[in-house]
C-alpha cells in the first residue's frame, strides 16, 4: 500500500560550493541511472562522509533498489548532520513506511509537517501510517488535508477508500475508490484491482445495490479492461461468464504473489493439506513413488512440498499463468520444471503424460468444466489419476454460479456428472471447509478421480 511514495524521494539541490561530483549524482539519479550515481555517492563519501546531500542521494537509491535498512542508515546519518531538514525527516518516515514500522513512520511524517505544514507527502504519509495502525479516526483528516494539497494522487484516494470503507461510509469508500480508477492511467490495472475488491467487500457489506451501481458505470468507461469484465460481471451477478479471462488471472496473481502466501495464512486456508490427505489413501501403501506429477495452477507452490515423495526423478512439474507467482514456486526447490502457461492450453499439448495431476482451488477460475476435464482426460495416463478442490454452490441447483468474489462455485452433481460423461470413475470425494472468507467457512469438495 505504500509504494506509491518512490517516485517521490525528497533530496535538496546543492549549493554552487558543493562539487560538480555532487550534483553529477543527482542528476544521475534523476535520470534513473542508479548504478552510476551510487558509485559517485559512494566513492565521494569516503573522502566527505558527512556530505548529507549525499548520504540522502545514496539513500534514494538504496530505496528504489528496496534495500530499506542501508537506506534507512544513509537517511539517519544525514539526520545527524542536519537534523531540521524536510527531505530527510520525510524520507525517513517513507521509509519506515514501507518497512512495516509505522510507529516510527508516524514519528518522523510528524516531525516533517512540523518544518512543512503543506507537505502533501507528509500528511499522506502520516495518514497511511496510521491507517495501517488501524487509527482511521486519525488518519482521515490528515489523508484529507493531503488532498487539499495534491489531489491528483490516485493512491491517496485509494488510501481514503480504505479509511471510509473501514469506518463504514461505504457510498464516499466508492467515490473515493472510483477516483482513484479514474485517475489512473489506462496502461495501469493497479487501481483497476483494488476498485473490483472494494466492489466485492462493499457488497459483502449488505451494500450490493451501491456496488452494482459503480459496477455498471466501470464496465460503461472500461468496456476493455479484463478486469472490469470480470470484477464488475462478477457484482453484477451476470450468468453468461462462463470463465475468468486469462489477463484478469495474470494480472491479480502477479500483483499479489509477493503476499499470497500470508494472505491465504490469514484466511486458515487449509486445501492444500486436504489434498494431501488424499495423497495418503491412494498412495501410502503404494511402493512405487516414481509418478510422474503436475501440479496444474501450482502458483508459489504450497502443495509442491507434498508431493515431492511421490514424485520420481525429474518428474515433478508445474504450471501457472502467473510468471511471478513462479518465481515463487522456484525458490522452494520442489519441482523440476515449471511452466507459464495457460492449463488448457499446455494440457492439451501433453497427451497421456502424467500419473497424478492435482489442483487446489484453480477450478473456482473456472464455471464450465468441460473443455478443462476433456484436457485433464487427454493428459493422463491409463488409470491415471486427479485430485482438485471446488467451491461449493448451495445456494442454488445451477451447475455453476459466479459469485461477487469473482470466482465460480460448483454444484457437486455438476462435476459428478461431468466426470463421468469425459470418462473419470470417482474413488473419493468429501466436503470440507477449505478457508475463511469475510469471517466465514468457505465449504468445498475435494473430488479423486482416475481415467477409465
Amino acid at each position: 500500500a505504500t509504494t506509491f511514495f518512490r517516485d517521490k524521494l525528497m533530496f535538496g539541490k546543492t549549493k554552487s560550493s558543493v562539487s560538480t561530483l555532487v550534483n553529477r549524482s543527482i542528476d544521475l539519479y534523476e535520470q534513473k541511472k542508479y548504478g552510476e550515481a551510487e558509485k559517485i555517492c559512494r566513492k565521494v563519501l569516503q573522502k566527505d562522509s558527512r556530505n548529507y546531500t549525499l548520504l540522502i542521494n545514496l539513500g534514494n537509491i538504496l530505496f528504489i533498489k528496496k534495500e530499506f535498512a542501508e537506506a534507512l542508515e544513509n537517511y539517519k546519518k544525514a539526520d545527524e548532520i542536519k537534523p531540521d531538514y524536510y527531505p530527510i525527516k520525510v524520507n525517513l518516515a517513507n521509509t519506515y513506511l514501507e518497512m512495516g514500522d509505522f510507529d516510527s513512520a508516524e514519528f518522523y511524517a510528524r516531525q516533517s509537517l512540523d518544518l512543512a505544514s503543506k507537505s502533501a507527502l507528509g500528511w499522506n504519509i502520516l495518514g497511511n501510517a496510521l491507517l495501517e495502525k488501524e487509527q482511521f479516526s486519525d488518519s482521515l483528516p490528515a489523508l484529507l488535508n493531503a488532498l487539499k494539497l495534491d489531489s491528483r494522487d490516485p493512491w491517496l484516494y485509494n488510501s481514503l477508500s480504505r479509511v471510509y470503507q473501514q469506518i463504514g461510509e461505504f457510498e464516499k469508500a466508492l467515490a473515493a475508490g472510483w477516483s482513484a480508477v479514474l485517475l489512473t492511467p489506462e496502461n495501469e490495472d493497479s487501481q483497476h484491482i483494488n476498485f473490483g475488491y472494494l466492489l466485492y467487500e462493499t457488497a459483502m457489506e449488505k451494500s450490493s445495490e451501491k456496488a452494482q451501481k459503480y459496477a455498471d458505470l466501470w464496465l460503461k468507461k472500461y468496456p476493455h479492461n479484463k478486469i472490469a469484465e470480470h470484477m464488475g460481471n462478477a457484482i453484477k451477478n451476470n450468468i453468461n461468464i462462463e470463465r475468468a479471462n486469462d489477463e484478469y488471472l495474470q494480472n491479480i496473481f502477479d500483483v499479489f504473489a509477493p503476499d499470497f502466501e500470508n494472505v491465504l495464512c490469514s484466511l486458515n486456508y487449509q486445501t492444500p493439506q486436504h489434498i494431501a490427505d488424499f495423497f495418503e489413501v491412494f498412495y501410502s501403501k503404494n511402493s512405487t513413488k516414481n509418478l510422474q506429477i503436475l501440479d496444474a495452477g501450482c502458483g508459489t507452490g504450497l502443495c509442491g512440498k507434498y508431493l515431492k515423495k511421490y514424485a520420481g526423478f525429474f518428474t515433478l512439474s508445474g504450471v501457472d499463468l502467473s510468471s511471478k507467482m513462479l518465481e515463487i514456486a522456484k525458490t522452494k526447490k520442489v519441482y523440476n520444471h515449471l511452466y507459464c502457461q495457460e492449463i488448457n492450453s499446455f494440457l492439451s499439448a501433453k497427451k497421456q503424460e502424467y500419473d497424478l495431476i492435482i489442483s487446489a482451488d484453480v477450478f473456482t477460475y473456472f464455471g464450465n468444466l468441460d473443455s478443462l476435464f476433456t484436457n485433464l482426460f487427454f493428459s493422463l495416463k491409463k488409470s491415471g489419476r486427479i485430485i482438485f478442490s471446488i467451491t461449493a454452490n448451495e445456494q442454488n441447483n445451477d451447475d455453476y454460479i459466479l459469485h461477487i468474489s469473482g470466482r465460480f462455485q460448483h454444484h457437486e452433481n455438476y462435476v459428478k456428472i461431468l466426470l463421468n460423461k469425459k470418462g473419470f470413475l470417482i474413488e473419493k470425494q468429501e466436503r470440507l471447509v477449505l478457508r475463511k472468507e469475510g469471517g466465514q467457512d468457505v465449504w468445498g469438495y475435494i473430488f479423486s478421480a482416475i481415467k477409465m
